[in-house]
């Protein structure tokens, strides 16, 4: 729980005490330790005794407009010297490292559209149990995004995967666009051009000491860094990396090839292998939407055409595109 006070800001508007919900579920809210380590079932159990209290706000999206990065101070000064929102969703690897390791934050692209996807994964715990925390990581990142764009206007659309709640025209009116429900993933969803949009004046420098202040701040917590995950991660951020090789990845993570290359073989894995997955993952995605034709998805995962692309899915799931879209579209 890496933001108490954004806690008791939520709790607060809602009009109810967070203290004796903290307190009921297990967590002292004085502990000195900052921040607090929680299970995941007593945060989960807290979060829906918070929506049971609140009065005024739906307490998730009153959580997540007044969340900040308590105690991380490194992460505001890495928002403030980003000049993109591509490079600030970088944040989401770092959080998920000190703060949310059941929590992925995705990014996936296709034709005009940008979908950052919250993934979430706790072992022994019913995915039902977590819809609110994935309400508050949505309307979390959006306040972040709106924050960095100094716009209020980033999103097209929201898309929820749990069944529609008792009163959806409220989710509606705390995003300001459309919010569907019974989706196969949770997502907001922006006009892809807004990935890449000048923001700030480039700070090189600053935003240099960001991230080395963040590669500190993991040292401390003890978080050990894969380059497994970094790839992959990198892969996810920047799909135009699916169609190059291992060298303009090195150069994405600011690593010489060779380093790359002798750190992902004392992992025991290949280059080859991570980008496969990858484009497999970016392959399945883009072949939800029949909107984008086969020959497109050749093109962004790299194949020189539709036949390539094709002997490589057999190869990947067992049977072609085609018959993987018409399994999941039907």
């Amino acid at each position: 729980m890496p933001a108490l006070g954004s806690w008791r800001q939520a709790a607060s508007v809602c009009g109810f005490t967070i203290d004796p919900v903290l307190r009921e579920v297990g967590i002292n809210p004085h502990d000195p330790q900052v921040p607090l380590r929680v299970p995941p079932a007593s945060l989960f159990k807290a979060f829906s005794m918070c929506v049971e209290r609140a009065r005024t706000h739906h307490f998730p999206f009153a959580l997540g407009e007044n969340f900040v990065f308590e105690h991380f101070a490194e992460f505001d000064a890495f928002l403030d010297s980003c000049t993109t929102l591509r490079e600030i969703l970088e944040l989401a690897g770092w959080a998920r490292e000190v703060l949310t390791p059941w929590m992925n934050v995705r990014l996936d692209e296709f034709g005009a559209e940008a979908h950052v996807r919250v993934v979430m994964t706790v072992p022994g715990q019913d995915p039902r149990e977590f819809c609110h925390v994935r309400e508050v990581l949505l309307a979390a990142i959006n306040q972040l995004l709106r924050r960095a764009a100094h716009s209020a206007h980033v999103l097209l659309s929201v898309r929820m995967a749990g069944p529609a709640p008792a009163h959806p025209e409220k989710y509606t009116e705390h995003f300001g666009v459309p919010v569907t429900f019974n989706e196969d993933a949770d997502a907001l969803v922006m006009d892809r051009r807004w990935l890449d949009q000048p923001l700030n004046a480039p700070l090189p420098q600053a935003l240099t000491e960001a991230r080395q202040r963040i590669e500190r701040r993991l040292s401390q917590e003890g978080a050990e860094r894969h380059i497994v995950d970094e790839v992959r991660w990198a892969l996810e951020r920047r799909p135009e990396l699916l169609r190059e090789g291992l060298e303009a990845t090195a150069a994405a993570l600011g690593l010489h090839p060779r380093t790359l290359q002798r750190r992902l073989q004392a992992d025991g894995v290949k280059y080859v292998d991570i980008q496969s997955e990858a484009k497999c993952h970016r392959a399945q995605i883009m072949l939800r939407r029949r909107a984008i034709s086969m020959e497109s998805i050749s093109a962004e995962l790299g194949f020189s055409d539709r036949r390539a692309f094709t002997f490589a899915f057999k190869r990947w799931m067992g049977m072609s595109p085609s018959t993987y879209r018409t399994s999941i579209c039907a």
